[in-house]
């Protein structure tokens, strides 16, 4: 149960920090059309997910997307998606095991979590 704990707080506190510099990039170029659209964390610690997602208006269009989702099960986190650079990194160096990660994406996410998550 530690361990589960352990990985909820981390992610919360990464996916958190994350919004956070949203907020700051936001606030530092209020009329700057390139400014990112808000991001806000949602940690679900009953169903074990844990999202980061963007909404806001670029000019004329709508965002609603979902930049990163991950959950834990059976004491693993599974990576759904993740258009975080160096989301892992993150959340290892908060002390989160490398064998804690459980890839479920192809192609380019199956490829970085095997370059941090030896087989």
């Amino acid at each position: 149960m530690e361990r589960l704990e352990q990985y909820r707080t981390a992610i919360a506190q990464v996916l958190h920090e994350h919004a956070q510099l949203s907020r700051r990039i936001r606030a530092e170029h209020p009329n700057d059309p390139d400014t990112p659209a808000e991001a806000i964390a949602i940690c679900d610690p009953q169903t074990d997910n844990y999202l980061l997602i963007t909404i806001g208006w670029q000019t004329h269009h709508r965002i609603h997307s979902i930049l990163a989702h991950l959950r834990i099960l059976d004491e693993h986190i599974y990576v759904e998606w993740s258009g975080i650079e160096d989301l892992i990194e993150d959340l290892i160096d908060q002390g989160i095991p490398k064998t804690a990660f459980r890839p479920v994406q192809t192609a380019t996410m199956t490829q970085n979590l095997e370059t941090v998550v030896p087989a």
